[in-house]
């Protein structure tokens, strides 16, 4: 079984990847956590992996509370990959002290955080999903065996990343406040039907943000007009919608 939380959709298309070369299972657990449920018949499995974006070099906090109402046996295979710009920092490493793990890697995906980076340019994103590609195939290949590999790019200053600025950028940063809509927005809904954690809603035609924003961008990228903006920081800048590069 595959579990896999997404955004922009990198994390759900590695997941896909990979269900496809092990014959494994997926579930969202955006929907989980949606319809309150738990996935059945998790204590059975022989093997079960987690696919999750980075988040300012950690894993969304609504993750870690999804995995701690789980039970696993301590026979099972248990790993786990992020998608990430660049790098994750030490962030498997405090993961794996909530969810012990027999492997991990990281896989680099196109950049999606524009408030604080420039999108890569379409040679990079294509670059960066065909080495993906590649990768996905030892990782299948290491994860069908069972194997005990551990291939994650923590990068420069892994441990002030993940232990000083997330917890900081977690505390400052990481709520709704400065989401707003441009001129323009035709009231299709679409953002409120991609929002993983079901945080926007339509008030008169136009999207409103609730507090349990996790900062994804899944609402700017996938707004069709390109009129949802976070403060000034992502309006010169462009859109990310992984299906142009597949």
């Amino acid at each position: 079984m595959i579990l896999y939380f997404t955004g922009t959709g990198n994390s759900r298309w590695v997941a896909q990847q990979l269900a496809e070369a092990t014959n494994d299972t997926i579930i969202n657990i955006a929907d989980c956590l949606k319809q309150e449920v738990l996935p059945e018949d998790l204590i059975n499995e022989e093997k079960v992996g987690i696919v999750f974006p980075v988040h300012a070099w950690y894993v969304p906090r609504v993750i870690i509370g999804f995995l701690s109402n789980l039970q696993f046996p301590h026979c099972q295979y248990r790993y786990a990959i992020c998608t990430c710009g660049d790098d994750m920092g030490k962030g498997m490493n405090r993961l794996a002290k909530h969810f012990p793990l027999d492997a991990a890697w990281s896989v680099a995906m196109p950049n999606t955080y524009i408030p604080m980076f420039n999108l890569d340019d379409d040679e990079l994103c294509r670059k960066k999903i065909e080495n993906a590609r590649q990768m996905i195939v030892s990782v299948a290949a290491a994860v069908l065996e069972q194997k005990k590999v551990w291939k994650v790019n923590e990068g420069g200053a892994a441990w002030l990343k993940t232990y000083i600025i997330n917890p900081l950028f977690v505390r400052f940063t990481i709520n709704h406040k400065g989401f707003h809509v441009d001129e323009g927005c035709i009231s299709c809904g679409i953002c409120d039907k991609v929002c993983p954690v079901e945080n926007i809603r339509q008030v008169d035609g136009h999207p409103m943000w609730g507090n349990q924003c996790i900062h994804c961008m899944a609402c700017v990228h996938a707004c069709p007009q390109q009129v949802i903006q976070y403060r000034k920081t992502t309006q010169k800048k462009g859109r990310y919608r992984l299906a142009d590069y597949l």
